[in-house]
């Protein structure tokens, strides 16, 4: 067996052993390799379940009993302020020709790939963004769509290449499909990879279905789950092969993808220190990373300014006289009525209460300033700053604020470049 390199946990993992040509992957250390990564992932996936919660309002704030917290929204306003600056619209291609006799061929490709990029209606650049500011990283997977069949040809399976095309062909025909490339986004709560610093050889993909929709798409899968029991799908992926297993056994494959790479192309906005050593919770780290406290504070502290601004808008009444008289004065006893007859007996009086302090609400911007200057300024959002008037100083202002994007902006282009290439490769 061999063993990858130390990790900085001090834990070894079996990577999979050299067998030559006939390297394909067994079941057992597949398994292997994917129970003990999802065990040293768990903190990065904790980490990226968290920041979920706090994008769609979930996480838990303090408030007094019968009182409805509040969650301001500013995780989610962060996170998509910080994704509309990033342009994926206007990509811009260039292909350096090696030599004057190879530009005609250059053109060739450079339209190739904006066609591509065009060809892909899905919103998978926005995506990928959104998941980097989340998360500190992303994926994008380049691949033969045909691969989403199971029925789809195998080069293995045929004796020349000849062959495999008119398969391939006929394939693409009954399934309707016109451009058989796609990209597909790949959250990264759902990955386990390569960490090693040679580069990523080898990436397992996993979710947990219905067994029925197994099914479904795997007529000969062979299983004594109910169709409702949950069930792990598992995909597996190297620079050479691909399966997929079902509930800890192999549904397709493995297989020569024949692709020559591993699709799985990272997108690193590089928001830590390093970005290639340590755990993946302390080497990839999103734009809510630095303030999950603060968010916290500022959700207690406008739950609690609520709560006080209610009871001092919404006045209680104190019923005093004999129980009897008062309970029944107080059933009848109209707020916003007109007229309101009482028994000599029963007296009414407004409950005490206290007036929201302004230090609630300087703990609040308090709270907003820290969180700007942890993420990025408020002029980025639209808001003008005090202070300052001229046009020409808030365009400064916001020129300066958006070079926090700079760096997803430029993972992504690396990223993008990176695919273009095994793209060609896939056409080749």
């Amino acid at each position: 067996m061999v063993l990858a390199p130390e990790r900085p946990n001090g834990v070894w993992v079996p990577a999979l052993p050299d067998q030559g040509d006939a390297g394909m992957p067994r079941l057992d250390e597949v398994l292997s390799l994917y129970r003990e990564n999802v065990e040293y992932f768990r903190a990065f996936h904790d980490k990226c379940r968290k920041v979920d919660m706090y994008d769609l309002g979930l996480n838990p704030v303090p408030a007094p009993q019968g009182f409805d917290p509040i969650n301001p929204p500013t995780a989610h306003a962060i996170l998509s302020r910080a994704t509309d600056h990033v342009d994926v619209k206007n990509i811009a291609i260039d292909v350096d020709p090696p030599s004057a006799r190879a530009r005609a061929r250059a053109e060739r490709i450079k339209k190739f790939l904006i066609g591509f990029w065009s060809s892909i209606k899905k919103p998978v650049l926005r995506t990928a963004v959104r998941h980097g500011n989340s998360y500190g990283i992303s994926f994008l997977k380049p691949m033969w769509r045909g691969d989403k069949w199971p029925e789809a040809p195998v080069l293995d399976d045929f004796e020349t290449e000849a062959e495999y095309g008119t398969a391939v062909e006929d394939f693409l025909d009954a399934r309707g499909i016109a451009f058989p490339f796609d990209v597909v986004n790949v959250n990264p709560k759902n990955l386990v990879w390569d960490m090693s610093r040679i580069g990523m050889k080898w990436t397992i993909e996993f979710y947990e279905h219905q067994a029925r929709d197994i099914k479904k798409s795997y007529p000969e899968w062979i299983t004594q789950k109910d169709g409702q029991a949950p069930a792990t799908w598992i995909e597996y992926w190297d620079e050479e092969w691909v399966g997929y297993i079902a509930d800890n056994d192999w549904i397709w494959g493995p297989h020569r993808h024949g692709y020559g790479f591993n699709p799985y192309t990272q997108i690193i906005p590089a928001f830590s220190m390093d970005w290639d050593t340590g755990p993946p919770n302390i080497r990839y780290r999103g734009l809510l990373d630095p303030i999950f406290s603060i968010l916290d504070a500022k959700a207690r502290t406008i739950t609690a300014y609520e709560a006080q601004l209610r009871q001092y808008a919404w006045r209680t009444l104190d019923f005093r006289g004999p129980t009897a008289q008062a309970e029944s004065a107080a059933e009848n006893y109209e707020l916003f009525g007109s007229k309101n007859v009482l028994p000599p007996s029963v007296e009414v009086a407004i409950s005490p209460s206290a007036v929201p302090p302004p230090e609630l609400l300087q703990q609040l911007s308090l709270l907003d300033t820290e969180i700007e200057t942890a993420t990025f300024p408020n002029v980025v959002r639209g808001m003008r700053p005090r202070g300052v008037s001229a046009g020409f100083a808030i365009s400064v202002l916001a020129g300066m604020g958006r070079l926090v994007f700079q760096g997803m902006a430029d993972g992504l282009s690396r990223s993008i470049e990176e695919v273009n290439s095994k793209v060609l490769k896939l056409v080749e």
